[in-house]
């Protein structure tokens, strides 16, 4: 893969993503996004807000490497991306294929729906994925391969820049696709009860 048609691929998926959280969720109401299929499981807006949590953390880390380049350059080096051990195994986890279910690292677990204000996360998410997706601009001035960003499992053990974008979006994807999945259920549950 390289590293400029892999940013450009990301960013349209990230596209995909805000296009479909808007159309999808927000028209919903609170107690709509609130709802959760079943006692354990996450809520739509307890999903989204995960994502929040964990993206916040890789894109605060992400701009920082982006804020020490200084001077902009005017055309940014391609390179073949190549993925290590950390960053393939983080990829696979959240990989929306994925089927096995990992739990979520308790900085990143979300709190209950209702001490949620749906708005607020939905708000924050949208923010977020717009600028992940304006930091690509800037990042592919960056070394994907060399240049490294702390995981959220301590600064012991780092990701690629290229890997660590990449689980960001598969991230966004997978619990995206939990979120709609909550929605169906919600939906079904709707059409059978008449009462949401």
């Amino acid at each position: 893969m390289q590293k400029l048609a892999t940013a450009r691929t990301l960013q349209t998926r990230l596209t995909t993503i805000l296009k479909t959280v808007e159309s999808e969720f927000g028209h919903l109401s609170d107690e709509q996004l609130r709802w959760k299929p079943a006692p354990g499981s996450w809520s739509i807006i307890e999903c989204l807000q995960h994502l929040n949590l964990a993206e916040r953390y890789y894109i605060r880390n992400l701009q920082h490497k982006v804020d020490q380049l200084g001077l902009v350059q005017t055309m940014p080096t391609d390179q073949i991306l190549a993925s290590d051990l950390v960053g393939r195994s983080l990829n696979w986890i959240v990989n929306p294929e994925t089927k096995l279910k990992f739990p979520a690292p308790g900085i990143i677990k979300p709190r209950s729906s209702v001490d949620l204000h749906p708005a607020n996360v939905l708000a924050q998410f949208l923010e977020i994925q717009y600028l992940l997706r304006d930091l690509l601009d800037k990042a592919i001035y960056l070394d994907w391969n060399a240049d490294k960003l702390s995981t959220i499992f301590g600064n012991w053990l780092k990701i690629r820049v290229g890997d660590a974008l990449q689980m960001l979006v598969s991230h966004s994807e997978r619990h995206l696709n939990q979120a709609m999945r909550v929605k169906k259920e919600m939906d079904t549950f709707a059409a059978t009860n008449n009462n949401l």
